[in-house]
């Protein structure tokens, strides 16, 4: 996501008024988002036999 504040258009040297891209040098703000997996019932069984071998070391 690029903020509207930094958003730079790039223009044709021809044609000033058409923006042909954005420029590459802003900042992007990135957003985390955080979530439980929905895990199949044969995924689950896996995660638990993963998780029982890791706690086993």
């Amino acid at each position: 996501m690029i903020h509207t504040r930094t958003y730079r258009p790039v223009f044709t040297p021809g044609r000033p008024g058409v923006p042909i891209g954005i420029s590459v040098d802003v900042p992007v703000l990135r957003r985390r988002l955080l979530r439980t997996a929905t895990l199949t019932p044969d995924q689950q069984r896996l995660m638990d036999l993963l998780r029982l071998l890791l706690d086993q070391s």
